[in-house]
């Protein structure tokens, strides 16, 4: 993943501050750009959307990020519901109050983590 998309991403977690909010992640290649969600969207109709925007660019759906400050970081099962194969990437204030973004894939059934790589 760019760093620079990374650093982008965690702003705007440091701005939503305790707001939740959803994002998607579109890729030519190296993912790049993101798109915001309404949180009350439904997810489904809301990537819909997404899709459009990103094909506009030649990008396809490659993650959704979910920033919710009052959960656990880690997402559970059911945050697969929709796009089941997407990876989940979330925020989380949970190592020693530093921001961090971490990936999640479903596998079997399990929500397991999935090491990000960053590249300049």
């Amino acid at each position: 993943m760019p760093r620079r998309l990374a650093i982008s991403l965690l702003h705007e977690a440091q701005i939503a501050a305790t707001q939740p909010f959803i994002a998607a992640i579109g890729a030519r290649g190296l993912p790049q750009v993101f798109s915001m969600l309404d949180a009350g969207d439904v997810v489904a109709e809301a990537l819909k959307d997404a899709r459009a925007r990103f094909a506009s660019k030649h990008c396809t759906l490659w993650a959704i990020y979910l920033h919710r400050p009052s959960l656990p970081s880690a997402p559970v099962v059911a945050d697969f519901d929709v796009e089941p194969g997407l990876l989940r990437l979330t925020s989380s204030l949970a190592t020693k109050g530093v921001l961090q973004l971490r990936a999640w894939r479903l596998a079997g059934g399990k929500v397991v983590e999935n090491p990000l790589q960053m590249e300049d």
